[in-house]
């Protein structure tokens, strides 16, 4: 039976979790023995064991599904910055900076009516049919049941599995190219939202997100109201786009498609000219 929009949404987010704990554990943002050994789609993963750690990423990915229901985004980042020694005398000191960001480009992924999230996806025909209920709050409350008795990546399509496996074992090659970070390094999600003048930024209560630093700033719709503020530290937009890009992984099955690739912040570079990435070599 093809999966429908809900449930095949519910296998990327399952993925994003993952991916995030692992890349958490990968960059040493935390010690590693407070992290469990685990397999997911058939690859060894990392978890985190604090709950706190855990809740918040739950929280954001949570908050993430919401906006990807909306079709409100175009990238999804995960974002590790170095906040500095906090000593007072620190120049810049309050303001982070962005030492890597992992992106996930998620602009062509299908915008589905609420209506329609039930039905079947196939993968290679048009042909669909009604799938569970037809109602969006109980085939819900079913995908949140069957990840509750199976393992989150038992019922995924075959071709969707392989293509997440590849996903995490590449990050694994890639971050092992990459030079180490600085001490007290963090890390958030975040999102760009596409440039549409009917789409707002998700600013209610309680608020979920908040707007990034200005470096992070995309220049939109709004940009002629800000082009006569000035900016404190770095320049809106800055650090977008990094001093290099790496690819990681393009994932495609069916009308699913997305990109994911790192990005080395210009900071993790600064005063150190001997530092390399290593990744010119990595194809």
């Amino acid at each position: 039976m093809a999966p429908t929009y809900l449930e095949t949404l519910s296998h990327f987010t399952h993925f994003l979790t993952a991916y995030t704990h692992t890349l958490l554990y990968l960059r040493a943002l935390y010690p590693k023995t407070s992290f469990a050994h685990a397999r997911f789609h058939n690859t060894p993963v990392w978890q985190s064991r604090h709950p706190l750690v855990c809740e918040w990423i739950r929280d954001a990915v949570s908050a993430v599904r919401q906006e990807l229901l909306n079709g409100s985004i175009t990238n999804i980042g995960i974002v590790l910055f170095s906040y500095g020694s906090g000593s007072a005398t620190e120049e810049g000191q309050g303001s982070a900076k962005i030492m890597e960001r992992y992106m996930f480009d998620v602009s062509s992924f299908p915008v589905v009516p609420k209506s329609e999230r039930t039905l079947e996806m196939e993968w290679e025909d048009d042909n669909a049919s009604p799938n569970g209920s037809g109602n969006e709050e109980e085939d819900e409350a079913r995908v949140r049941k069957r990840g509750t008795t199976k393992a989150l990546d038992s019922d995924v399509d075959v071709n969707l599995s392989e293509q997440f496996r590849a996903a995490l074992i590449v990050l694994t090659t890639r971050t092992s190219a990459l030079a180490p970070l600085p001490p007290n390094c963090s890390f958030n999600i975040s999102m760009e939202l596409k440039d549409d003048g009917e789409i707002d930024p998700p600013v209610s209560h309680p608020q979920p997100w908040i707007p990034v630093q200005p470096s992070l700033q995309k220049t939109g719709r709004n940009a002629a109201s800000r082009e006569n503020q000035i900016q404190v530290g770095r320049r809106e937009g800055e650090d977008l786009g990094g001093a290099n890009v790496t690819p990681i992984r393009s994932v495609q099955v069916g009308v699913f498609r997305f990109e994911t690739w790192v990005e080395q912040g210009k900071a993790k570079f600064e005063g150190d000219s001997t530092k390399t990435s290593f990744l010119s070599s990595v194809a």
